[in-house]
């Protein structure tokens, strides 16, 4: 295949999937049902841990990993839970619903691999935890903004990712062809997976302002308001997850020491530095504990 054609090939799928998502056509897989199920229960105010744990603990891979969440130096405890119950009584519902939504699209993400894009799903999974942890941390240290309402907007940013894999997956064109399909989605998720995104946060019924992230977290965006919104934080996150932060950091990217998001939280580029890496060692540890 010539450079050429497959040039016309990856125009040819940015541009039917770009009319699939302008004209609200692009193929979406449903919301979990266990995310359903968790939703209804925990819209009640009356809700206990142990309702949670009931629905939980028939998925297995979740539930483990919630209690090793729970477990992690995160908390800073030393006695080890060993129940669901106990860990979602730890971690509170709010945490715990945003986990579980990070790894039920964690879960879709890898059971979407197909020939030739096993490492782009795993890639795109790790980003989902790497932008959740960072908003977490910036959400919970610098600003008033709800945590645990950053961690789940993290985790969906590129949620936009899956339908697009999903939809990649059944072109016939490029089935047993993983070198051909990985330069189209490496050509096509990038551009559209925005987009995609909106469509299914809509679709799962997320609240606009979850659903903004999926367009947001790329743009410097700027407002009215000198507080810093969850899309600041959002934005922020997903570009220091591109950039290798330690706590000998020395430069931050100009991109984000000049952005409307980075100048709301710091007066200027050294105290951010500083801040950064003081923080970069919880970061990791959030980063393990929700991705291992």
């Amino acid at each position: 295949m010539t450079d050429k054609t497959l040039t016309e090939q990856v125009n040819i799928v940015i541009s039917t999937l770009q009319d699939d998502i302008k004209q609200n056509k692009l193929d979406l897989p449903s919301a979990p049902d266990l995310l359903i199920k968790l939703r209804r229960l925990t819209a009640s105010s009356y809700t206990t841990a142990n309702q949670v744990a009931e629905l939980i603990k028939y998925d297995t891979n979740i539930s483990g990993r919630l209690i090793k969440v729970a477990n992690s130096a995160l908390f800073g405890v030393r006695n080890q839970v060993t129940t669901v119950q106990a860990a979602i009584t730890r971690l509170g519902q709010k945490r715990v619903q945003s986990l579980v939504i990070g790894l039920l699209i964690g879960q879709k993400l890898l059971e979407s691999k197909t020939l030739g894009l096993e490492q782009y799903c795993q890639q795109a999974w790790q980003a989902s935890n790497n932008v959740a942890a960072i908003s977490f941390v910036l959400a919970s240290t610098k600003t008033d903004i709800d945590p645990e309402q950053a961690l789940l907007a993290g985790m969906v940013h590129n949620i936009g990712t899956l339908p697009l894999l999903i939809k990649l997956n059944k072109i016939e064109s490029l089935k047993n062809k993983p070198k051909i399909l990985r330069l189209v989605a490496e050509a096509v998720i990038p551009k559209l997976y925005a987009g995609a995104g909106r469509l299914i946060l809509k679709s799962w019924n997320f609240p606009d302002e979850i659903i903004n992230i999926a367009t947001e977290h790329r743009i410097n965006k700027q407002t009215e308001t000198n507080s810093p919104t969850l899309s600041d934080i959002v934005f922020l996150a997903y570009q220091l997850d591109k950039t290798p932060i330690t706590a000998t950091t020395e430069i931050i990217p100009h991109a984000i020491t000049t952005s409307t998001a980075f100048n709301k939280i710091w007066a200027n580029q050294q105290d951010g530095v500083v801040e950064i890496q003081q923080l970069s060692k919880q970061i990791e540890q959030i980063k393990h504990d929700i991705s291992n």
